[in-house]
């Protein structure tokens, strides 16, 4: 029999896509779905270089007839055929399945890729592969500065460019699902002739999806345009009546970025005050000039009215300091809105 190949350590979650595309023993670790199907599309594609007519066998944990199988799927056949044998939902193996698929492991007649989303159940069962070496393909969702290395990698790897106000207004318009992301790449990259890709390119795309307009709404209240704010506002709300909230946030969270980064010491450097505002590195030096643009107070003024706006679109009026009992309407709240908008644009240098 054929001893499995040396795997990385599970002390290595980071395993290398190469790494991982040539084990003989992967554990697909996490709750990203298409992580996983890209995991096992890597070692598939890299089986099949060896061997074009290798075999693919599912074996979904949750069935009725799992173990039996299980046990065929990992068992050699009399033609000596090799196979590659996925396993789902990991996380309900019983222990006669943990012991099939560490033998399988141990005497290597089959290639191994288990998919276990996480968490607390079935932790004995990862823990189990992680034991005797499986190479661990980290499948966890993506945030934060990992989605930013996400969709600057699909780029790269559909070799093309784009900018990194590109990525971050596509990152706004998508949200942070690896699977969305990727095909909103794919798509630009196959329908945008510019390379880079640059946030214009980005924004006709995706005008009207998800944050894109909260965010152009936000930049064009943050630098003085009061038509275009009012226009890309009200075009949202035709589409999404009930996108008012979602509105506010956008322009109450650019509001705070500026005054964080108004209020930055003069020697810092652009990323000691990202880090510190909590906004983009690349976004630093237009917030900066922006905000020479800004009074203090006007700064202050413009949080508060936007504020009192948000209240307004989730049907709250504000009276001075107080909530007041009175309910406002869609309507009512949108023109809270807008009038919040127009007033934070005219007195942004008073």
């Amino acid at each position: 029999m054929t001893p499995p190949a040396k795997r990385s350590s599970a002390k290595s979650p980071g395993a290398s896509s190469a790494q991982v595309a040539s084990s003989r023993a992967v554990l697909a670790h996490g709750p990203d779905d298409f992580q996983a199907e890209r995991v096992i599309a890597s070692v598939m594609a890299h089986a099949r270089v060896e061997d074009p007519q290798i075999e693919r066998r599912d074996v979904d944990v949750t069935s009725d007839e799992a173990l039996g199988a299980l046990i065929e799927a990992c068992s050699p056949n009399l033609f000596g055929d090799a196979a590659v044998v996925i396993v789902y939902a990991a996380d309900f193996a019983d222990d006669v399945m943990v012991e099939t698929l560490l033998t399988a492991a141990r005497e290597g007649d089959v290639r191994l890729v288990v998919v276990h989303p996480g968490g607390v159940r079935g932790r004995k069962v990862s823990d189990a592969l992680k034991a005797v070496d499986f190479t661990v393909a980290a499948c966890d969702k993506i945030k934060g500065r990992a989605v930013d290395d996400f969709i600057a990698r699909e780029f790269k790897d559909l070799r093309r460019a784009a900018t990194p106000q590109a990525m971050d207004v596509l990152r706004r318009a998508v949200g942070d699902d690896s699977r969305s992301l990727a095909a909103a790449c794919a798509q630009l990259v196959s329908d945008v002739a510019d390379d880079p890709i640059t946030p214009d390119s980005v924004s006709a795309y995706y005008d009207g999806v998800a944050d894109v307009p909260g965010y152009l709404v936000s930049d064009a209240v943050l630098g003085g345009r009061a038509v275009e704010a009012m226009r890309r506002s009200r075009w949202v709300l035709v589409n999404d009546a009930g996108a008012g909230p979602f509105l506010s946030a956008a322009v109450a969270s650019g509001l705070r970025g500026l005054g964080r980064v108004a209020a930055s010491p003069r020697g810092a450097s652009d990323a000691e005050v990202a880090k510190e505002a909590g906004v983009p590195i690349f976004k630093v030096k237009d917030i900066r000039e922006q905000a020479k643009r800004w009074h203090p107070s006007a700064v202050a003024a413009a949080i508060v009215g936007i504020s009192i706006a948000d209240a307004a679109v989730k049907g709250r009026a504000v009276d001075g300091r107080d909530m007041s009992d009175q309910g406002l309407d869609r309507d009512q709240g949108t023109y809270v809105l807008e009038r919040a908008l127009i007033t934070i644009v005219n007195n942004r240098s008073r």
